[in-house]
C-alpha cells in the first residue's frame, strides 16, 4: 500500500467515477473523490426541493444499461445491502405516430399481439432471433476493452462462432444505417416510429453508420430487461455507491474543482485544486472529463505528445438535449391508446421521415419543425415520487443545436444563435402544443412546468459541452476503438497511473458505468 493518504484520486463523480470508485475500494483501495460542483452524480440530478412533494430527474433518469450491465452484476449485493432496489414494469415503451399507437413488452405475448397486428409479428421475430443468435457479441463487443489482451480472445471467439464470411458480413451489418434496415424489414410504417428513435439515446440518427445495431441493442434491452429506476430517484444509486467508498475509507470532496493533475517524467503524482489545495494519489488518478479538459487544461503543463493534444482537440460534440419537466394533478390522459398511460417513455412523432428531418436540421444548426419528443412517465414505475393522484413527465429533446443558425420552421427568432430563456421556452411551446392532441389534460392538469435549455444542461453539468448529453459525437469515427481520440489510445493517457473515464470514453455515454468498470478492472488485476 502507499504511504499516500489515497490510493486513486478520481476527478469527477459521475456514473463512471462511482463504479470504478465502488470497485476499487472493494479490493482495498482508498479513494478520493474530488467534484467541482456541490453535489456528486454527475448526470444524476434528483431534486426533491424543485416542486414540494415531487421527486424529479433533472438529467438523466432509466438505468437499464446499468442494472444489464457487469457493474451492477458485480455491485448488486452492497448496493441492496445499502438501501438500493431497482423497480420495473411490463411496459417500457411505446409510440404515437402519425401511422398509429404501438408498445413494446417485456411480456413476448404482449409484444408479439403488438407485431401481429402491425402485420409484422415474422419480421421481429427474424430481427430478434438473429439478433439473439450473436447477442453474446452484440454486448461483447460494447463491454470489451480494446487495448487489452483479452480482446484477441473475443476476436479469435466471434471467428470460431461466426467463421469468415459471416464475421465479414457481420461487420456491413455493424455498420448498416437504421433507416435501412427498418425499411427493408418490416412493412409497417408504425414499426418503424416503435424502433427508430431509439438511436437518438446513442446520439445517433436513423442515417448514421451503426445506427441499426444500436437500435436491435437497446430493442433486444428494453424488450428483456425493460425501463428500471431506483425507488426514490437516482440518487438513491449515488449515495450507496459512494457509500461503498467511505465504508471503505474513502472520501468524497464538493466544491473541489482540480485545475492541474501533477506528473513526474512519464508517471502521475497528483492533482491540485483550485484553492491551491495539492492532493497526492498514491497509485493512480481518474479523470471523469472530456478529452479537450484533460489534455488541453489538467494536462496543459504536461509533456504530452502533439499528436494527442491534436486529437483531443479535434474531438467534436455532437447535438444538444433539452428538457422540460411537468408535474401534474392527475395521471395523463392520452386521446388514442389507453395503454400509454401505463408506459414508462414513449416517443412522439409524425413518422420515420420527421426524426430523420430533425436530425439533420439539429445537425446543421436549425430547431426542428416537428421535433421527436421523449416522453417519460417515472411514476408508471415509481409512484413514491408524486403525492397520491398525481403524476411526473419527464420529456426529454434530443434533437437540437447546440448553436442556433436558425429555425426551420420559421417562427422562432433565433438572434445571435445563442440558447436564451426567450429562445427556450418559444421552443418549448411548441413542443407542448405538438403533444397537446396526445395527451388531453397536460395544461389542464400541469401544475408546475418548466424547460431545461442546452445552455441550462451544460451550466449544470461541466461535461455537457453546449447541452451536448452525450459528452461527445457518437458516430462511427469516435466510436469504440476511436473514443475518445482517433489516435485509439483508449483510457490510456500516456502517463503511468492516469487514467481516462466518463462518457466521452469507450464505451460511450449512457448510465452503464462501462468506463469506470473497465478502468478499474485493469488496476485490480494489477
Amino acid at each position: 500500500m502507499s504511504a499516500a493518504p489515497y490510493d486513486a484520486i478520481i476527478v469527477g463523480s459521475g456514473i463512471n467515477a462511482l463504479v470504478g470508485g465502488a470497485l476499487l475500494a472493494k479490493d482495498g483501495w482508498r479513494v478520493l473523490l474530488c467534484e467541482r460542483s456541490e453535489r456528486p452524480g454527475g448526470a444524476i440530478c434528483t431534486s426533491t426541493d424543485r416542486v414540494p412533494g415531487f421527486t424529479l430527474e433533472l438529467l438523466s433518469s432509466w438505468h437499464p444499461l446499468f442494472v444489464g450491465g457487469p457493474a451492477y452484476g458485480e455491485l448488486a449485493g452492497d448496493l441492496a445491502a445499502r438501501g438500493v432496489e431497482y423497480l420495473n414494469t411490463p411496459l417500457p415503451t411505446g409510440v404515437v405516430c402519425s401511422a398509429g399507437t404501438a408498445v413494446l413488452s417485456t411480456d413476448p405475448a404482449i409484444t408479439a399481439a403488438q407485431f401481429e397486428a402491425l402485420g409484422d409479428l415474422e419480421a421481429w421475430n427474424q430481427a430478434m432471433g438473429d439478433f439473439g443468435a450473436k447477442a453474446n457479441l452484440a454486448f461483447g463487443l460494447l463491454g470489451t476493452d480494446f487495448w487489452r489482451r483479452k480482446s484477441l480472445r473475443f476476436g479469435w471467439g466471434a471467428l470460431r462462432q461466426l467463421g469468415r464470411k459471416k464475421l465479414v458480413a457481420s461487420g456491413a451489418e455493424l455498420l448498416e444505417p437504421a433507416g435501412p434496415w427498418l425499411d427493408r424489414t418490416f412493412s409497417s410504417p408504425v414499426s418503424h416510429a416503435l424502433l427508430a428513435p431509439w438511436a437518438l439515446h446513442n446520439g445517433l440518427g436513423p442515417d448514421d453508420a451503426a445506427s441499426a445495431f444500436i437500435t436491435k441493442v437497446i430493442a433486444a434491452a428494453i424488450s428483456m430487461g425493460g425501463m428500471p429506476v431506483p425507488r426514490g430517484g437516482g440518487q438513491a444509486l449515488v449515495d450507496a455507491l459512494l457509500a461503498i467508498i467511505t465504508d471503505a475509507g474513502g472520501a468524497l470532496r464538493t466544491n473541489a474543482e482540480v485545475v492541474r493533475i501533477t506528473t513526474s517524467g512519464d508517471r502521475v503524482t497528483g492533482v491540485v485544486l483550485a484553492d491551491g489545495t495539492p492532493l497526492t494519489a498514491g497509485r493512480a488518478v481518474l479523470a471523469s472529463v472530456t478529452p479537450q479538459a484533460l489534455y488541453g487544461g489538467l494536462l496543459a503543463d504536461a509533456p504530452v505528445p502533439a499528436e494527442t493534444r491534436q486529437a483531443a482537440a479535434d474531438f467534436r460534440y455532437g447535438r444538444a438535449g433539452m428538457q422540460i419537466h411537468i408535474t401534474m394533478s392527475e395521471k395523463p390522459r392520452w386521446a388514442a391508446d389507453d395503454r400509454l398511460a401505463d408506459t414508462a417513455l414513449v416517443h412522439v412523432l409524425d413518422s420515420m421521415d420527421s426524426l430523420s428531418e430533425s436530425v439533420n436540421a439539429a445537425n446543421r444548426g436549425y430547431l426542428p419543425r416537428r421535433p421527436t419528443v421523449v416522453v417519460g412517465q417515472p411514476c408508471t414505475i415509481d409512484p413514491s415520487r408524486a403525492p397520491e393522484g398525481a403524476s411526473i413527465l419527464w420529456i426529454q429533446l434530443q434533437e437540437n443545436p447546440r448553436h442556433i443558425k436558425g429555425d426551420l420552421a420559421g417562427e422562432i427568432d433565433t438572434g445571435d444563435g445563442t440558447w436564451t430563456p426567450a429562445i427556450r421556452d418559444a421552443y418549448a411551446e411548441r413542443v407542448i402544443s405538438q403533444l397537446e392532441p396526445h395527451i388531453t389534460n397536460i395544461r389542464t392538469a400541469a401544475t408546475t412546468m418548466f424547460a431545461l435549455s442546452p445552455a441550462d444542461l451544460n451550466a449544470m453539468n461541466i461535461n455537457l459541452v453546449g447541452g451536448d448529453p452525450y459528452a461527445g459525437d457518437c458516430r462511427v469515427d469516435q466510436y469504440a476503438a476511436w473514443r475518445p481520440l482517433s489516435t485509439a489510445t483508449g483510457h490510456n493517457t500516456g502517463f503511468k497511473g492516469l487514467w481516462h473515464i466518463g462518457a466521452s470514453t469507450h464505451p460511450g455515454p449512457g448510465l452503464g458505468g462501462g468506463s469506470g468498470y473497465l478502468v478499474a478492472n485493469r488496476l485490480r488485476k494489477r
